[in-house]
């Protein structure tokens, strides 16, 4: 008997023990996460009830705020960027980075706050303000008209993004009842083509090819070469100049100035793959670039080891090349920084009700990708590409403006992407710009003509 009566005495320690464990599990190493669980009827009354920070831009005007407990757009121009709301549908971009800001989840420790909490009151979210100008996001708007594509531009000293378009856009506070409409649209208007949109550069690329090229001392700005015909073959592959050069003998200045397929093709054969995939990472080309919102990783190439037809091909912008609007402005910034590539960033502080600052987007520097003199190098054939070359439709009356033209392969039947990225002042580079029109055709007929808009309004701005 004493035996059975220990046996079940010792049941009921186990069962107690399991019992204190499971609660101590639950109340202690869970809690926090059941707290904050999307599910939890707190926290969906509390975010019902919380009153839900602004996104602003750099002159203070409002971009989304809530009102009678929605969440508004003033500004649908700026969508990509803000990003939206919902709580059938989630977050995205500023709304969803800096969603604890936002929401007053994380704030600061003052007095007021710790009063508001033991009283039940609702959770006041701070003020999150971007780097963006809206003046300039609306300029870069009227440029693009109805097409789509996408218009990032960049402080270059510091990296902030001041303007980041991405056509077609929608408008986030209507998100819910306009859903079924917005993601099935083939316009695709809730992708961000400025961060996630993935495209083959075409002749914009031959900025990364030309910087590698001379910072590796492969060829020099003065070096002549020669394109009389206009196409050559490489391993049975032909390849062509979109427009041959006026004369079938220049300087490589000039080679990128005029664009040659033909000189550029040779001159990756020359670089090599090792020093090609070391200067493009250089750049940041072959991963996502670091910042605040969503970014696509950008391709070099899917092929190891690659071919000299392919190799040719990237050399020029072709290939299996996939790059963003956002990367390209990237590379324009990098000559304009002497050859320091920028982390670039969207959004300057978060700031709670009482006004303490509770986050401060800081510039950074992702590396150098070339020296100093081969960014000067660089800033000079980018000047001669507008001055000289193809890039003509990107000039501004008293201000020396660089860049490069880019057409490129989009899908077979439609017509190319037209490419521009973009420096002013040259001299002194202020802003970096990139430009895409999807299915626009020459990038010195349609992305030039847009760049000159956007970069006269940006340097208007001050």
């Amino acid at each position: 008997m004493d035996r059975q009566i220990q046996t079940v005495g010792s049941a009921f320690l186990v069962g107690f023990a399991l019992l204190a464990m499971g609660s101590g599990y639950w109340q202690i190493w869970r809690a926090p996460q059941l707290a904050n669980a999307a599910g939890n009827p707190r926290v969906v009354e509390a975010e019902i009830r919380a009153s839900r920070g602004r996104i602003l831009d750099r002159t203070g005007q409002a971009l989304a705020e809530s009102q009678d407990g929605k969440r508004v757009s003033a500004r649908p121009v700026t969508a990509h960027a803000t990003g939206y709301y919902s709580r059938r549908y989630g977050t995205t971009a500023t709304e969803r980075a800096f969603d604890r800001y936002l929401s007053g989840r994380e704030t600061s420790d003052t007095l007021e706050s710790w009063v508001r909490q033991l009283a039940g009151g609702p959770r006041r979210g701070a003020d999150v303000t971007l780097t963006l100008d809206l003046r300039l996001q609306e300029a870069a708007d009227r440029a693009l008209g109805d097409k789509r594509g996408a218009v990032v531009v960049l402080d270059v000293a510091t990296g902030q993004v001041v303007a980041m378009l991405s056509k077609p856009y929608f408008d986030p506070g209507r998100l819910d009842e306009d859903w079924t409409k917005l993601s099935q649209d083939e316009a695709r208007p809730l992708y961000n083509r400025v961060s996630q949109g993935l495209y083959v550069p075409g002749s914009t690329f031959k900025a990364v090819t030309a910087a590698a090229a001379l910072d590796s001392a492969v060829i020099q700005a003065g070096t002549m070469v020669s394109d009389p015909t206009g196409d050559t073959t490489i391993d049975g592959f032909r390849i062509t100049d979109s427009q041959r050069p006026p004369r079938p003998t220049f300087d490589f200045a000039h080679a990128f100035a005029w664009s040659s397929n033909v000189i550029f093709a040779q001159l990756g054969l020359q670089l090599g793959e090792e020093r090609m995939r070391r200067y493009a990472e250089r750049f940041g080309i072959g991963k996502a670039l670091p910042f605040e919102l969503e970014t696509s990783p950008t391709s070099l190439t899917r092929t190891t080891p690659m071919t000299r037809v392919l190799l040719a091909s990237t050399a020029f912008g072709q290939g299996e090349l996939l790059i963003s609007p956002l990367q390209m402005a990237v590379v324009a910034a990098t000559f304009g920084r002497d050859g320091d590539v920028p982390s670039p960033y969207i959004v300057d502080t978060a700031r709670a009700p009482d006004g303490d600052v509770l986050y401060r987007g800081r510039p950074g520097s992702l590396g150098k990708a070339t020296s100093a003199q081969t960014a000067a190098t660089m800033r000079s054939f980018m000047a001669l590409a507008v001055e000289e070359g193809f890039g003509g439709n990107a000039a501004l009356p008293g201000v020396r403006v660089g860049g490069k033209t880019g057409t490129a392969q989009s899908v077979p039947g439609l017509p190319d992407h037209s490419w521009f990225i973009g420096l002013a002042p040259i001299d002194k580079p202020r802003y970096a710009v990139a430009v895409i029109v999807e299915f626009g055709g020459f990038g010195a007929l349609e992305a030039a003509p847009v760049t000159r808009q956007v970069l006269d309004a940006a340097l208007k701005l001050g």
